[in-house]
């Protein structure tokens, strides 16, 4: 019997990690994927879009563009909308933030969310990007395309959140 007690440990960390391995895999979000017929944009990085028959509130992920009543808010939405208005697309959905389904947006093969941040219509939202349009952010900085062109440009984020520390010290802060 005194034998097996050092198998003990061993067999607790075992289980443990079992047990944390199958929490990770819980908490990873599961990947909804639906066909629709955008109907409208309310703005660069929101859209109305038809799914059978139900008309749902898509929020592009990992994106941020000009909030309407910000510079360049208009510009941003009348962009998304003349790329995807009345067109089929595939929606990636992974989760929610607030009443709209956040996704990842596709039209004949290619990720619009990735055409918009290219075109410099939007900041890559590393928060929930992970990075992943950091490169095309700074193609269009160079390029200084759409938002890009404006020295004096003040993020989404900042415009919304205007008494944030970290946007006193950068107007340009992305979280």
């Amino acid at each position: 019997m005194l034998k097996a007690l050092p198998l003990l440990p061993i067999l607790f960390t075992l289980t443990l990690s079992s047990i944390n391995a199958e929490a990770r895999k819980k908490k990873k979000p599961q990947v909804q994927k639906l066909i629709g017929t955008v109907q409208k944009c309310h703005d660069g990085d929101t859209c109305r879009v038809i799914v059978d028959n139900k008309n749902l509130k898509i929020r592009f992920a990992g994106i941020d563009t000009p909030e309407l009543s910000q510079k360049y808010g208009k510009e941003a939405r009348d962009f998304t909308e003349s790329k995807l208005k009345n067109k089929v697309v595939r929606l990636e959905c992974e989760g929610t933030s607030f009443d709209r389904l956040t996704c990842t947006i596709f039209m004949e093969g290619r990720n619009i969310n990735r055409e918009i941040v290219l075109n410099g219509w939007a900041f890559d939202s590393t928060k929930y990007s992970k990075g992943i349009y950091a490169q095309d952010v700074e193609g269009a900085k160079a390029k200084q395309l759409g938002i890009w062109k404006d020295p004096k440009l003040v993020s989404p984020y900042c415009y919304r959140h205007k008494t944030n520390k970290k946007c006193r010290v950068s107007q340009l802060y992305m979280p």
